[in-house]
């Protein structure tokens, strides 16, 4: 089962054997309730010092990070950054016509159907996935407590490190369904992390992985290797401040090789084109690419901060790049897109 966070509060021992100073106690029992009333007070301030250090955040230079395990997701937590979220969340349901496609309805709909989302950011996915199918229990783990106080009965939200030995103290093959979407390029070892999704899926269960691609492509001539584009060079020096920090930009490129190691099999993959700007001339599509646009426009000082400072970038070399990003973003001569990828792979019954 679960692991608690937090100590128990010792609230109730501290008003329970609260320090007395009546005449009828003798000196040595006064000394001894003494000293469990100091013992009693430090083990309060350690678990409201391990509470924060969980429910807390980091400010640094104008934006806000995650206190839990500090420094180990690369990107902020601000409102900024929930609002992206939540704007992706959108654009790709909209994109792609559904937020799943494992094919776990089955599961889902059966008593006791569980599915786990790591790296839940503000929960979007997991709200989504609890109307559609409220038989079943949905929980959302992530770094960061930013997600909504009050949710529905059938979602749970916890604070973990899926990294960390710790971030999977279920029992194994508690789960039918193991989901994390624009996860892996913070992941510093994917092997391991689908090592232990596979341990957690009960028989049968499936693995769902939505990622971009992190790449920019044209279909036609409005942009080609050639172009000046300065979008495309900003992702190559995000890939390369993500290596210098550990992780890949690209690791949804062969994650098919880490779900066989794991021993996934039936692994698919479906791609969709996720348009950057208002360039497509149909209507859903450029309002997508809209909110794609919009979205990566307002996460570029958070997405650059420290990846860029990782190649020892300065804060004002950096916003001189994006300077010239932000031009190129909002140009709609350029007809480009990101290809949006969703790789599912099921655990065998045996």
């Amino acid at each position: 089962m679960r692991r608690s966070r937090t100590h128990q509060s010792p609230q109730d021992s501290l008003q329970r054997d609260g320090y007395s100073n009546s005449s009828n106690r003798n000196n040595n029992d006064d000394e001894d309730q003494q000293m469990d009333n100091i013992a009693a007070t430090m083990d309060l301030a350690e678990t409201i010092s391990l509470t924060e250090s969980i429910r807390g955040h980091v400010e640094e230079a104008g934006l806000r990070y995650h206190a839990y395990h500090a420094g180990k997701y690369p990107f902020p937590n601000d409102v900024v950054e929930q609002d992206r979220d939540d704007l992706i969340h959108h654009v790709l349901e909209t994109i792609c016509g559904s937020v799943y496609f494992a094919p776990v309805e089955n599961m889902l709909r059966a008593d006791g159907g569980r599915a786990l989302d790591i790296g839940t950011g503000t929960g979007a996915w997991c709200l989504a996935m609890a109307d559609l199918f409220p038989q079943a229990t949905f929980v959302g783990s992530d770094l960061s407590p930013i997600q909504p106080e009050t949710v529905p009965p059938n979602v749970q939200f916890v604070i973990d490190d899926f990294e960390h030995e710790d971030g999977w103290a279920d029992d194994p093959e508690t789960y039918d369904y193991i989901h994390a979407r624009r996860v892996l390029i913070t992941v510093y070892d994917v092997a391991t992390l689908m090592k232990h999704a596979f341990d957690h899926l009960k028989p049968g269960g499936w693995i769902e992985l939505q990622e971009f691609t992190n790449a920019i492509e044209c279909d036609d001539s409005s942009y080609t290797e050639e172009t000046t584009y300065r979008v495309r060079d900003f992702m190559q020096l995000l890939g390369q401040g993500l290596a210098a920090i550990g992780t890949d930009i690209h690791a949804s490129n062969n994650i098919e090789q880490h779900l066989t190691a794991a021993g996934f099999t039936n692994i698919t993959r479906q791609q969709f084109k996720v348009p950057v700007g208002r360039w497509p001339e149909d209507e859903v599509q450029s309002s997508c690419g809209e909110m794609h646009r919009e979205s990566m426009h307002d996460g570029l000082v958070g997405l650059a901060r420290k990846p860029l400072r990782a190649l020892n970038w300065t804060n004002l070399q950096t916003e001189m790049l994006l300077v010239e990003v932000r031009q190129h973003l909002n140009d709609s001569s350029f007809h480009v897109y990101m290809v949006f990828n969703v790789i599912c792979a099921q655990k065998p019954y045996a």
